[in-house]
């Protein structure tokens, strides 16, 4: 069985048909998926989302490129969803120094915050980076305090040495689809840092609807496709997919505390 990490299920077009998205996870093995939010919005929409559906649980949290209508009362009612019985981690949160223009101060001040709510309500977080790893890794050096501060590095984008200080400090990653794509410069190093991460650290995920794997490449991805990038992994490790999927599995559960 498979959990799924991180699902944007509430996507409305996905919403909007989520029985059948969920019976084709089923049906490919998959007991659980984790719906991230990005706004404080969409984390009104998550909680209400996952307490329909017994094998969804959610995420609530502040995307950093997500931040034009910020109001600090927005951080005021993460805290609040926080506190929702189907929600089991604080995310998805981070630092994207891509997508411009991008208020860097703005950014750090609300992943800062965040953080720190993650570790009043005893939540594991979801941590999206996307060309900010160094200001990304001093912040979780700073915040991380002697493992108060857990989680997942979600679609991991960072290099071998950031991996190994995750694993150090006790964080998990996971890469999305685009890990089963023709090689480059980025899945070869994605390759190196799976075969050096051990497995207890790795987490699965398809960041639905994005970064479907081969062969449904160009298409909407969805959780039922994360067989094809568990086998990917798996066999990066030279392993079996029932085995590694019975290892995520069990990290997925551990980290999230899921029932």
């Amino acid at each position: 069985m498979f959990i799924d990490t991180h699902a944007h299920l509430n996507y409305p077009d996905i919403a909007a048909n989520i029985s059948e998205f969920l019976m084709r996870a089923e049906d490919s093995g998959v007991e659980s998926i984790i719906v991230p939010a990005t706004t404080y919005r969409t984390s009104l929409d998550v909680v209400e989302l996952v307490q329909k559906h017994k094998m969804l649980w959610g995420a609530v949290g502040i995307h950093p490129t997500e931040l034009r209508d910020f109001d600090e009362k927005h951080l005021e009612g993460i805290e609040v969803l926080a506190k929702e019985s189907k929600v089991v981690a604080i995310g998805e949160i981070g630092l994207d120094y891509y997508w411009e223009p991008y208020d860097k101060e703005l950014q750090r001040h609300v992943l800062v915050e965040q953080f720190r709510i993650a570790k009043s309500a005893l939540l594991p977080v979801i941590v999206h980076n996307r060309n900010s790893t160094d200001d990304l890794m001093d912040i979780v050096r700073a915040e991380y305090e002697g493992g108060a501060l857990r989680g997942q590095f979600h679609s991991f984008s960072a290099g071998l040495k950031e991996a190994a200080e995750c694993v150090k400090i006790g964080f998990y990653i996971s890469f999305t689809g685009n890990i089963t794509y023709k090689p480059n410069a980025g899945t070869l190093t994605a390759y190196e840092i799976v075969k050096n991460t051990p497995v207890d650290n790795l987490l699965l995920e398809t960041d639905t609807p994005y970064l479907p794997p081969v062969p449904y490449r160009g298409k909407q991805n969805e959780p039922s496709y994360i067989k094809y990038t568990a086998q990917k992994l798996a066999d990066l490790k030279e392993v079996s997919i029932e085995s590694f999927a019975e290892v995520t599995t069990n990290n997925a559960r551990s980290l999230f505390k899921l029932s």
